[in-house]
């Protein structure tokens, strides 16, 4: 079984495009915090889809303990990258992280990530979805004012 921890701009940016069940195509269970299950469904439109999945089984909500390391975190990080970092590192699970900084923290500290890009790839070499799929969804999640790095865009791009 194939978990993953994930933070809340790639999962908000998915939900938006109408590309949230590419998670599903790689990870059979996807683990949010408390917090990240508040910024997701902030937008009431991804309430439903959010609780629908939770009622499946296929996400699961996990509060963390406020402890010293999360503290440490909050002075860096906002709450849901922190929360999702301190649940990673806790489960031993990757982390489906895009911020920059949240994604140095998590290196730094051991805990395997992943981003959009990384996940398209990984669909890609599966045979989940075509190149051509995954460029179009690239210039979905950018028409979405989702950041991704020329860099990271020449490795779908380029990929053979």
């Amino acid at each position: 079984m194939k978990q993953i921890v994930v933070d809340s701009s790639t999962l908000i940016t998915l939900l938006d495009t109408d590309n949230f069940n590419l998670l599903f195509k790689f990870f059979d269970e996807i683990i949010i915090t408390n917090e990240v299950y508040k910024e997701v469904t902030n937008k009431s439109k991804h309430k439903l889809t959010i609780d629908t999945y939770i009622k499946h089984a296929k996400i699961f909500s996990q509060s963390i303990t406020y402890d010293e390391f999360y503290e440490i975190l909050i002075k860096r990080l906002d709450r849901g990258e922190s929360e999702s970092i301190v649940l990673a590192k806790k489960l031993q699970l990757p982390l489906l992280i895009d911020e920059k900084k949240g994604r140095s923290v998590a290196k730094s500290l051991g805990i395997g990530i992943v981003g959009l890009i990384g996940i398209l790839l990984k669909l890609i070499e599966s045979n989940k979805i075509t190149k051509n799929k995954a460029i179009e969804i690239i210039k979905e999640v950018e028409a979405n004012k989702f950041r991704l790095s020329d860099n990271l865009k020449a490795l779908v791009y380029e990929f053979d």
